[in-house]
């Protein structure tokens, strides 16, 4: 089963090396803004600080966690397309630890993402003069568990062999949950409006930020505690469709 990790891993390393250029491209860029904060031109601006270092430890997770997952997902079309599937049905390996390769190289990658995202929010915390945030540590690891969403992938191209139908079908299974998110999003954004009248007399972003705090913190926390049994059942969930259409696929 090595031999399977490594060869998984060596078709993906140009996409990782582009991804991990982008990364340190992106980071050095934003720890830069942050040291010019206070040692540049931004200096003397006040709240620059506060509103750009949160919002450049996401975007440098979310460019590592979902950067260091592309390069994985079109694996198996282009293995239909070179026979390597049809293949793998004669290696003297069982199915379970052929399907399990899949996912440890999907998971090795995921941690390769979280680590490399912890790094950046080190990296721009230190360049901002602030300490490393343990909300944001938490943030991270709630998007990783997310994440887990994208070892889909693997049965979906396993069923469809093509990532476009394979991504038409994912859009379409999520789009009432996103639909459900947004109209979510619209109704408590108005629960923040009408509380922080009631509350502070007006609605601007500071007091609505008042009224979202406490909100965002209580469902963070809960996240945070169900991440590892939704990671747990999302990852067993697609282990087992994965080797169901490895399965079908033989015959």
């Amino acid at each position: 089963m090595k031999g399977l990790i490594y060869r998984e891993l060596y078709l993906i390393r140009k996409t990782t090396v582009i991804t991990l250029l982008v990364y340190f491209i992106f980071v050095a860029m934003m720890s830069l803004v942050c040291i010019s904060t206070y040692a540049g031109n931004l200096k003397g601006e006040e709240g620059v600080i506060e509103i750009f270092y949160p919002q450049a430890y996401f975007y440098a997770a979310c460019i590592a966690l979902v950067g260091m997952g592309y390069g994985h997902n079109d694996i198996i079309q282009k293995d239909y397309q070179s026979r390597w599937q049809l293949f793998s049905y004669t290696l003297p390996i069982s199915d379970r630890k052929i399907i399990a390769s899949k996912f440890i190289v999907r998971g090795i990658l995921l941690l390769a993402g979280l680590v490399l995202a912890v790094i950046a929010e080190v990296i721009i915390a230190a360049a901002a003069k602030m300490p490393v945030s343990a909300d944001h540590i938490k943030n991270i690891l709630i998007i990783g568990a997310v994440m887990t969403v994208g070892f889909s992938e693997i049965p979906l191209m396993l069923r469809f062999k093509n990532q476009n139908k394979g991504a038409v079908v994912t859009l379409f299974a999520l789009a009432p949950f996103m639909a459900a998110f947004v109209y979510f999003a619209w109704k408590f954004t108005k629960f923040c409006m009408s509380e922080a009248v009631r509350l502070y007399g007006e609605a601007t972003d500071e007091t609505m930020a008042k009224v979202f705090a406490p909100y965002f913190d209580k469902a963070r926390t809960i996240c945070f505690i169900a991440a590892p049994f939704f990671v747990v059942g999302v990852v067993a969930l697609f282990y087992v469709w994965a080797l169901k259409e490895y399965r079908r696929r033989r015959y």
